[in-house]
C-alpha cells in the first residue's frame, strides 16, 4: 500500500494492521526497530553543542574523536541487546563468585 492509502485508513484500523505487522515480525528485527525508536528519542550532542560536558569532551579528543565514542557507546548497547541470555549454570556460577568475593572483603576489613 502506499503513504496516501495508509492515510486514508481510520485510526483504529491502522493500529490493527501496525499490530498485525509487529506480531508477524521476527524478534529480532523488532528489537533493532525499537533499538532505533529509542535511539531517536534521545538528545543528541549536535543539537545542544553548548553544554559544558561537551565542549570539554571535544576539547580533549576533538570533534571526531568524541563522535567515534558516542558511536561505541551505541555499539554497545546493540550488542547487549542481542547478547544471549546466562544459562543457569552460569548464573550460579556468577553467585558463587558473588559470595566468594564478599567474603575475601570480609576477611580484608577484619
Amino acid at each position: 500500500m502506499s503513504l496516501k492509502q495508509y492515510s486514508k485508513l481510520s485510526k483504529a484500523s491502522l493500529i490493527r494492521k501496525i499490530i498485525k505487522t509487529l506480531k508477524k515480525m521476527p524478534k529480532r528485527k523488532l528489537a533493532v526497530l525499537c533499538y532505533n525508536l529509542q535511539k531517536s528519542k534521545l538528545p543528541t550532542f549536535s543539537l545542544i553543542p553548548d553544554t559544558p560536558e561537551h565542549s570539554l569532551m571535544v576539547a580533549q579528543f576533538g570533534e571526531e574523536g568524541y563522535s567515534q565514542m558516542k558511536v561505541k557507546e551505541r555499539q554497545k548497547e546493540a550488542r547487549r541487546l542481542f547478547k544471549k541470555p546466562r544459562s543457569a549454570k552460569q548464573r550460579a556460577n556468577d553467585r558463587r563468585l558473588a559470595r566468594m568475593a564478599k567474603a575475601r572483603a570480609r576477611r580484608k576489613r577484619r
